[in-house]
């Protein structure tokens, strides 16, 4: 289907009134503006085409698609499927059977071969392609995947290379509805597929079962295969990845969704250092007013807000003074509709953020200034291997060795959490599982722990011997 672009021209009269002279200045006419704009685009794709790369995933014989009578008890699981899986070109199967090859698209963030894709366009992937098109054809790499963060729906892998191309983030809170902008990518693997459009709307949310939604919605053509590529404004810089579209009986219908790029890039960059996520962290629990809420507290009718049903004990929220029963009317100077709102807002930003928050207490607004902490105190700030790996591990005293069915004699440490996206994440690594033996090394504290992944090397495949509610199983995981 072609896209036409129309623009509307109402030519102005000026009129100079002094004496009986009548000036007329002439407005561009339709042709000058369709021309500008024209070149505008054909600028930006000249200046990021060539940094905009095809990518193609492959899956192990173990990892299998669900049937469509699998997925008939669930309504959001088909709509997961036709809001995810057909955007990217998953075939939709009548039967379970093998997983078949996915594409998508992505883009490269720094010279040395970083690229920035989604999360689901690699899910699960036994091995990960990249093609870069260059003048003289194309060029396959294979690609390490070096993180993820399955909440924002975001990746980074990485192919060894230098001196590529790389597109820049532009600062996506700066945004107007109803900009230019362009999208690139390869559906289909048809390369260089380049449509155009406007910004439609900005924080949609509630669309998907992502933990953190805050899309851009966008009218250009995005097809199976355009996600994970980059939607840019004139200057050619990344404003939001393409994620998703609403397609009925596999056609566009001009609604797309994109991850902003201020989301995308605090991901990259935390990922890239450290190979997880480290968020912020406020310490709440919050959920939605009721009618019946709202006239139990005495609020006004049509009051809107996250309400603080709970404080955790140590947390940033506990140091500055919030309290349960305080509504969150507004973080960082945005109005709060409602939990999943705020969740977001503060899900968007980096532990060690700084912060505003307003609230609502007994009839009376407050101010509470606030540094953001993280999910993963224990070893965010110091990036160290444990926590590069994913998880967050705690010592098992003698005394406790039965409550983790851990027979006389055995000892190890326990995962407490496992962070979304993670080595051990994808490592099948489950919380509440005791890690017993790395490459054959006994552990029996989490120094023991870090010294077995820190003497194996970057990059190495090591065997690890995990027991689950008595249950034991070797697993392999790559260290970080």
């Amino acid at each position: 289907m072609y896209k036409y672009l129309f623009c509307l021209m109402i030519s102005v009269s000026i009129f100079n009134f002094s004496e009986t002279k009548q000036e007329i200045r002439k407005e561009p006419t339709c042709a000058h503006c369709g021309k500008g704009l024209s070149s505008a685009f054909v600028d930006v794709v000249k200046k990021s085409g060539p940094a905009v790369v095809y990518i193609e995933t492959k899956y192990s014989s173990d990892k299998k698609v669900a049937s469509e009578a699998d997925n008939q008890s669930d309504p959001f699981r088909q709509f997961q499927d036709e809001l995810f899986d057909k955007f990217f070109g998953r075939s939709q199967v009548p039967n379970r059977r093998e997983k078949p090859p996915a594409t998508g698209s992505g883009f490269i963030v720094s010279d040395d071969g970083y690229i920035v894709t989604n999360y689901h366009v690699i899910e699960g992937a036994a091995e990960i392609l990249v093609e870069i098109y260059e003048n003289d054809g194309e060029k396959e790499y294979k690609a390490e995947l070096i993180g993820c963060d399955p909440k924002t729906d975001i990746a980074v892998i990485k192919i060894e290379e230098k001196n590529l191309p790389y597109l820049k983030f532009a600062d996506s809170d700066l945004i107007e509805q109803g900009q230019c902008i362009v999208a690139i990518g390869h559906p289909l693997r048809l390369r260089d597929s380049v449509t155009t459009g406007v910004i439609s709307a900005k924080h949609r949310m509630n669309l998907a079962n992502n933990q953190i939604e805050d899309y851009i919605q966008t009218d250009a053509s995005l097809n199976p295969g355009s996600s994970g590529g980059p939607l840019l404004d004139l200057n050619g810089e990344v404003i939001a990845v393409n994620t998703a579209i609403i397609p009925p009986s596999h056609r566009n219908m001009g609604v797309g969704f994109s991850v902003p790029s201020n989301i995308a890039k605090m991901i990259y960059e935390h990922v890239k250092e450290t190979g997880t996520v480290n968020r912020g962290f406020l310490g709440v629990s919050i959920q939605d007013l009721t009618e019946d809420l709202i006239e139990g507290f005495g609020y006004k009718k049509g009051t809107k807000g996250a309400l603080v049903a709970s404080v955790s004990k140590d947390s940033v929220a506990e140091r500055v003074g919030l309290i349960p029963g305080d509504l969150i009317i507004s973080f960082n100077e945005k109005s709060i509709k409602n939990a999943k709102n705020f969740s977001t807002e503060v899900g968007k930003l980096p532990a060690g953020k700084k912060c505003k928050v307003k609230i609502l207490r007994k009839g009376k607004t407050k101010t509470l200034s606030l540094e953001l902490g993280s999910q993963m105190p224990e070893a965010s700030t110091k990036g160290d291997i444990i926590h590069r790996l994913g998880v967050i591990v705690e010592d098992i005293p003698e005394s406790d060795g039965q409550k983790y069915n851990l027979k006389k004699g055995e000892s190890g440490v326990v995962i407490k959490e496992i962070v979304s996206g993670s080595l051990a994440h994808r490592s099948g690594w489950k919380a509440g599982s005791v890690i017993m033996v790395i490459n054959g090394t006994k552990i029996t504290k989490v120094e023991d722990l870090s010294k077995a992944l820190e003497k194996a090397g970057k990059g190495k495949k090591l065997v690890a011997l995990l027991s689950l509610k008595g249950q034991a199983l070797f697993t392999s995981i790559t260290t970080p």
